[in-house]
């Protein structure tokens, strides 16, 4: 066999590796968990196609680009592990020990840090800034959290905390930077929680309300305000009953014109898509206890990502998209449940 000229060898391997490269930054990644007692964490194409298993594990967060996922692992001695798994295959790494309420997790934008919580079973938490390619971890906050997003840019970080564990939460919002130091209360009314950083500036946030009204504790409704904490404006007006809770948001569209939050409550979780403008709200698919959970919104704001089934983990579920303004479901994988994707 002739040997090739080293300048088309060279065309050929930059060629080789550009391929190599595409599919993560032209195709999405999705990712779920399979089973019950033995859960594992999954990786597939956006469609659901591919799906590869990851190993032993539930909770998953998919890295912006898609290249990577965060998943919660048991480990030795039942200790609660943050494990970081390469989407293309290879062992996962351990980026750290004590992770607690592994449904709190954010990458940040340019998907190099990680916000999450860490502690032992009882008592404060810290919100760790993890920083993935040197493995260290430093320390923004402590306390009993409700939430926490970066800024469209992962500079600050925003969170609600509270001093103790009393119900309602006594909780208020804060901005810190992500390098570290003082923090700034955005809020002072002891009832602000889970600040979601939107793309133009905008913070979506709970504010509990109406607890002289009810029985059983305050509703949730979704205010807006700007990284200052100034301009306050409530967006949603919600019917809830004594039993539920309200409104969380859970992620922006990528104009900031579409919220997609989720209708919480007793033995209740289902999509609700909220018009960020004007404040009007539908759910997304079927409502209720086995309603749909939604988990995840495309960029462009068109479709909602989450599970069928309800969230009681005993279900039976499918993993689908929808449509933000209502429609048919696309299965993506059955029996399958807590997806996450970088679509």
């Amino acid at each position: 066999m002739p040997t090739p000229r080293k300048f088309p060898t060279l065309v050929v391997l930059l060629a080789a590796a550009l391929l190599l490269a595409l599919p993560v930054a032209a195709q999405a990644s999705l990712t779920f968990v399979k089973g019950q007692l033995n859960r594992a964490v999954y990786v597939a194409k956006d469609d659901g196609s591919g799906a590869r298993k990851i190993g032993p594990g539930d909770s998953p967060h998919m890295s912006p680009d898609g290249a990577s996922v965060a998943y919660f692992h048991e480990g030795p001695g039942h200790s609660t592990e943050l494990k970081l798994a390469p989407v293309a295959g290879g062992p996962a790494k351990t980026l750290m020990k004590g992770w607690r309420e592994p449904f709190y997790l954010e990458f940040s934008p340019n998907g190099e840090q990680i916000l999450a919580l860490r502690g032992a079973e009882l008592g404060k938490r810290k919100l760790v800034l993890i920083t993935i390619a040197a493995g260290t971890q430093k320390v923004l906050a402590s306390g009993f959290f409700s939430g926490f997003s970066f800024d469209p840019e992962g500079h600050q970080v925003v969170y609600a905390k509270a001093s103790s564990e009393s119900y309602p939460p006594r909780s208020d919002i804060f901005l810190v930077s992500a390098a570290g130091g003082k923090a700034t209360a955005l809020t002072k009314d002891h009832r602000s929680l889970d600040p979601l950083w939107g793309p133009t500036g905008k913070i979506a946030f709970v504010k509990q309300i109406d607890a002289n009204k009810r029985r059983y504790g305050p509703k949730n409704e979704i205010y807006l305000m700007d990284e200052k904490g100034k301009g306050v404006k409530r967006l949603t007006h919600t019917n809830v009953d004594q039993l539920l809770l309200g409104l969380f948001p859970t992620a922006w569209s990528g104009d900031g014109k579409r919220l997609l939050t989720e209708f919480q409550g007793q033995d209740t979780s289902y999509a609700v898509g909220v018009n960020a403008l004007t404040g009007a709200q539908k759910p997304i698919g079927p409502a209720g206890e086995s309603g749909f959970v939604g988990t995840a919104l495309s960029g462009n704001g068109k479709t909602v990502l989450g599970f069928e089934g309800g969230f009681d983990p005993g279900n039976k579920h499918t993993v689908v998209t929808r449509p933000f303004t209502g429609g048919k479901a696309k299965v993506l994988a059955r029996n399958a449940s807590e997806p996450d994707w970088s679509f």
